[in-house]
């Protein structure tokens, strides 16, 4: 069976292609052929400057945004539409282990938003020659990890997935921008419980202006999206996927 779900992950990935690489891929591009486009023909020349220049700021900004809007896009449904439609009584009418068919679902999910992600680099080196699609992959695949980690805990165990996605991940932001100061207090302390949602600007920023980041930020969005990326796998488990 094993075997059998291996190449049942080109069905996966047409299904993402279709359900979401589209929009992703019509989204990087409206997204940035709207706001380079105009700086570029305002700047002329200047679109290769230095890191560290204004027009390098605002691309930091736009990169970073698409991925995160990317991962948003994947994560819908990656579970909770097969809950909603029905689909699950076909897929599993046999014996196919469901936690490994939709570990498999998120890890060609993944594949498919590097492949477009990769392209979207390629074509905004063309404008920005400093811009590295290295750097910009190695953060892309972080956020997709860290976001696509919660997305998927999220779809396995609600109907909602990307509404309480963007919540989760929009709310965090807000509440450690209000709680940012000291920890004391049961309110500081619990924020620390939500995503590190207020490190990306730096990480963004670092990872993929120059290609590295502090470990410690790295390695809490890793850790995080790991662990309900695992959390989710066991409400898969231990969880039933009828309404």
């Amino acid at each position: 069976m094993k075997g059998r779900l291996a190449k049942y992950s080109l069905w996966q990935f047409r299904d993402f292609f279709f359900q979401h690489g589209i929009g992703i891929a019509i989204i990087g591009l409206l997204w940035g052929y709207a706001l380079l486009t105009p700086i570029r023909a305002a700047s002329g020349t200047q679109m290769a400057a230095v890191p560290g220049s204004p027009i390098w700021s605002l691309v930091m900004q736009i990169s970073s945004a698409v991925v995160s809007v990317s991962v948003l896009i994947a994560m819908n449904g990656i579970v909770s539409s097969d809950r909603k439609a029905g689909y699950y009584r076909f897929l599993f009418s046999k014996p196919v282990n469901r936690e490994l068919y939709y570990a498999q679902q998120f890890f060609v999910y993944m594949v498919g938003v590097m492949l477009i992600m990769t392209i979207l680099a390629v074509l905004l080196r063309t404008t920005l020659p400093a811009f590295s699609v290295g750097n910009f992959l190695m953060y892309a695949a972080l956020i997709y990890i860290a976001m696509g980690g919660i997305g998927f805990f999220l779809s396995a165990a609600t109907r909602y997935d990307w509404l309480s996605l963007a919540a989760v991940w929009l709310g965090a932001r807000i509440l450690r921008g209000f709680y940012s100061g000291p920890r004391s207090g049961w309110k500081g302390k619990a924020v620390q419980l939500l995503p590190p949602v207020h490190r990306l600007d730096d990480v963004a920023n670092s990872l993929i202006g120059t290609g590295s980041a502090q470990s410690s930020d790295v390695l809490w969005l890793l850790g995080y999206g790991t662990l309900f990326f695992v959390l989710g796998l066991a409400v898969l488990r231990y969880g039933s996927l009828a309404d």
